[in-house]
């Protein structure tokens, strides 16, 4: 392998350590906003509930009634769906998490051995040496 394989391969790990924690970023912040739709869809279908009650008290007529009871429990069961996406988008983060903990931990004193050496590194054959 050639110094400039050798300098490919750093570049290649520095480039999946900096994608890895932008991934992970990623993740963290659509699942916060997955956490607000969902609150924000459950107060639409309380309120929309709500409505409903008040027009049946007020003798509106049960298919508007019914309508607006119809669209709070879809939102219901939309926030419910939310729920579940921001689960496994929590379960995707703390993976993410993971990972990135994994590949700096393990991989993460290499880089920056490399990275402040005042040698080039050697090729790979070297120092798969046994």
């Amino acid at each position: 392998m050639s110094v400039t394989e050798s300098l490919k391969d750093a570049a290649t790990y520095a480039l999946l350590r900096t994608k890895l924690a932008w991934l992970t970023q990623q993740v963290h912040v659509h699942g916060e906003t997955v956490t607000k739709l969902a609150a924000d869809v459950d107060e639409t279908a309380e309120q929309m509930q709500d409505a409903a009650e008040t027009m049946k008290a007020l003798a509106v007529d049960d298919a508007t009634t019914a309508e607006f009871a119809d669209a709070a429990l879809t939102m219901t069961g939309a926030k419910e769906a939310a729920g579940e996406y921001n689960s496994a988008a929590d379960s995707a983060a703390a993976a993410a998490d993971d990972a990135k903990t994994t590949v700096e931990s393990e991989h993460g004193g290499i880089a920056d051995a490399v990275d402040t050496s005042p040698v080039e590194m050697a090729e790979a054959a070297f120092y798969a040496q046994q």
